[in-house]
C-alpha cells in the first residue's frame, strides 16, 4: 500500500485498487466454496448420508486463487523494479519469496488431503510461476508507458487480495491446525520479519 501510494501521490486509485482485490478475492472464494459444497451434497446422495469432506480442498484452492491475484501485480512490481531502477530490488524479491513460500506449502497440503494427485498440484504451481514470470516481463516492459496511477492500482490490488486471502482462508486454516497461541506468535513472527526486510 505504500508502494502504490509512493507511485501515485494521490489516495484514490490506491483505495479503489485495495478494495477491488479485496472483493475479487472474495467473490472467487465464495464461488469455489458453493461449487464444492454442491458437490459435498451430491457426494453425500450417493454415499446415503455419509460425511463427505472438502474443508481443506477449498482452502488450498482458494489459497492458491490468491496467490494468482496476488502474483501478478506482485510479479509486474518486479518488472517495474528492475525498468526503473536497473537491477531487481533485493528487499522486494526477499520479501515477494517468504510471503509466497507458506502459501503454496498451505495450498498443497490441502489440495493434497482432500485427494488431488501431486502431479496435478505441481502442474497448478507450475501454471502460477509461468503467469509470474509473464506478469514481470508485462511490468518490464509497460513501465515506461504506463500512467503512476495505473501501476499504483495493480499493487494496491494485490495488497487487499492478500489481505482479504489472509483473513478468510490461511489464518482459519492455521488456526485449525496448529491452535491460537501459535498462530498468534507466528504471525508476529512474520511483521516482524517483513518490518525488518522493509527497512534494510
Amino acid at each position: 500500500m505504500e508502494e502504490a501510494f509512493k507511485m501515485s501521490q494521490s489516495i484514490p486509485p490506491v483505495i479503489i485498487g485495495f478494495i477491488s482485490g479485496g472483493l475479487s478475492y472474495t467473490i472467487a472464494n465464495y464461488y469455489l466454496s458453493k461449487r464444492s459444497l454442491q458437490g459435498n451434497i451430491r457426494h453425500r446422495k450417493k454415499s446415503h448420508g455419509t460425511e463427505a469432506g472438502g474443508g481443506k480442498n477449498i482452502s488450498g484452492s482458494a489459497i492458491l486463487v490468491g496467490s494468482v491475484m496476488d502474483n501478478i501485480p506482485e510479479n509486474m512490481a518486479l518488472g517495474i523494479s528492475l525498468a526503473l531502477g536497473g537491477s531487481i530490488d533485493v528487499v522486494l524479491l526477499a520479501a515477494i519469496f517468504i510471503s509466497n513460500f507458506p502459501e503454496g506449502l498451505s495450498s498443497s497440503e490441502g489440495m493434497q488431503s482432500s485427494g488431488r494427485s501431486k502431479r496435478s498440484i505441481l502442474f497448478l504451481w507450475i501454471l502460477v510461476v509461468s503467469i509470474g514470470t509473464v506478469s514481470s516481463g508485462i511490468g518490464f516492459t509497460v513501465s515506461a508507458y504506463t500512467e503512476p496511477k495505473i501501476l499504483s492500482i495493480a499493487l494496491s490490488f494485490a495488497a487487499g487480495a492478500i489481505l482479504v486471502m489472509l483473513a478468510e482462508s490461511m489464518i482459519p486454516q492455521a488456526y485449525e491446525q496448529g491452535g491460537a497461541s501459535r498462530v498468534g506468535l507466528a504471525i508476529m513472527a512474520g511483521f516482524a520479519l517483513a518490518f525488518i526486510l522493509g527497512n534494510v
